[in-house]
């Protein structure tokens, strides 16, 4: 069974394709348009890996990362950000905040399926599966 994963993400063209890429590789995949409806998902279902924009309309993806890892049945959720704007600032907050990966947008489609392959064998790897 596929990794469980939310897309975070306010661009609709770029969350969509996405969302394609990673289902037709067999992953169980949810998306949200903002940093609200993030949320809602977080508290309502359970993800293995969240990809998300930092910046996103009502909760910044900061905001969301924090949530994230503020709570105990989410801190072993894997964190991949993704944007076309990363600053030295950002890219070393965002490693302190606890992220796994990040990814510069544009990007091949193959670049995310390979990322999210290797966190998903890595998932496996911590629970011993």
């Amino acid at each position: 069974m596929g990794k469980k994963i939310l897309i975070v993400e306010k661009n609709e063209i770029i969350r969509s394709s996405i969302l394609h890429v990673l289902k037709r590789e067999g992953y169980e995949v949810s998306a949200a348009a903002n940093g609200k409806t993030a949320l809602h998902l977080l508290q309502t279902e359970k993800f293995d890996i969240v990809i998300l924009n930092i910046l996103l309309k009502y909760y910044s993806g900061f905001e969301v990362i924090s949530y994230i890892r503020s709570r105990e049945d989410l801190n072993q959720t894997k964190i991949v950000v993704i944007s076309n704007n990363f600053t030295a600032d950002n890219m070393y907050r965002l490693y302190q905040m606890g992220i796994d990966d990040m990814i510069k947008k544009p990007f091949p489609p193959m670049e995310m399926i390979c990322r999210i392959a290797k966190l998903s064998e890595l998932i496996k790897a911590e629970n011993g599966v």
